[in-house]
């Protein structure tokens, strides 16, 4: 059995990552999997969430931990442990960090997401929330457009600071703007990205201020968060989920909802972007995800068989 940690995750390269989450979509549109609704157990503030998932070769479950407090001791709000195993004889093939798995899987979606929704043209963006879902929505981002600017909004000044300092060794041509500002953000941004866990909205918006500009929310997990005002979603031309279960997940789609702001007939799934080609340079765009567990099973297939393959990762008995 092969044991992963973030270090030997990292090694696996962005565009096999991307590819295996596009892999994911078309899993959906053809149904060739089995995924049964992800369990919620809440505990007060904190979230246990499991997630499995088969297909044909492979079947995975992860087990995570979302605690909102936890950077007030020292640790990420995202812990957790992904089990691989054959879906053929029931083996286990691989332990490897849920964290780490989530941040690629989850800033790969947002990349995709990029890669569909927005034109090429677009060199300002946006981003709150600074910790590991945000370095790593940031790093997707800067991955499939030219960025010029990118604005960082944290509640935590220092996390946006340290963010921007490791980004600026990456990607050094980007300027990187600290702002607390978050109306000034949305309003220098033509691509906002959110990674927070926010019981409210970041910021308060007119139709006027979120026109001709594409939003993804990835942070809000739980009906009674939502990450965006309603105005965005009301506004938009296209809404895109990852899932339909978003709908009865997050209030970023929830809340609209229940508010008679949108209509359930309004919302697409984002899985059929990948049989179009058209990105309309004008249009407002809204796309909520909230995660499903056959992004962790064809990623966790992905970076499985890359580090068979290049020897990385350390060989375990059972």
């Amino acid at each position: 059995m092969l044991f992963l940690n973030k270090d030997a995750i990292q090694k696996i390269d962005q565009n096999t990552i991307q590819t295996a989450v596009k892999q994911a979509y078309k899993l959906v549109l053809n149904k060739n999997y089995n995924m049964p609704d992800r369990m919620h157990v809440p505990d007060n503030q904190n979230t246990l969430l499991l997630m499995p998932c088969f297909s044909e070769k492979f079947f995975a479950v992860k087990l995570v931990s979302v605690f909102p407090e936890a950077q007030k001791h020292g640790q990420p709000a995202v812990n957790g442990v992904m089990v691989l195993s054959d879906n053929i004889s029931g083996q286990p093939l691989a332990v490897m960090d849920g964290a780490a798995i989530t941040a690629e899987r989850t800033g790969a979606v947002t990349g995709l997401g990029v890669k569909l929704l927005s034109p090429e043209s677009i060199h300002t963006a946006g981003i709150f929330g600074a910790g590991v879902q945000g370095l790593s929505q940031a790093r997707y981002l800067l991955f499939n457009r030219k960025i010029k600017t990118l604005y960082i909004c944290d509640l935590q000044k220092e996390s946006a600071i340290s963010m921007s300092r490791t980004l600026k060794q990456e990607y050094p041509d980007v300027e990187y703007v600290i702002t607390e500002n978050s109306d000034k953000l949305v309003e220098k941004s033509r691509l906002i990205i959110a990674a927070t866990t926010s019981s409210k909205p970041l910021f308060e918006a007119t139709g006027d201020l979120v026109m001709e500009k594409i939003f993804i929310s990835i942070g809000s997990f739980r009906p009674d968060m939502q990450e965006f005002p309603n105005s965005v979603i009301e506004n938009a031309d296209d809404v895109f989920v990852d899932t339909m279960f978003a709908a009865k997940e997050s209030g970023d789609i929830a809340i609209p909802l229940k508010d008679h702001v949108i209509t359930k007939d309004k919302i697409k799934e984002f899985a059929g972007l990948l049989e179009k080609s058209a990105i309309s340079e004008n249009k407002t765009i809204f796309f909520k995800s909230v995660g499903m567990a056959l992004f962790d099973l064809t990623v966790a297939t992905a970076i499985y068989q890359m580090a068979r393959k290049h020897n990385i990762g350390q060989t375990l008995e059972f």
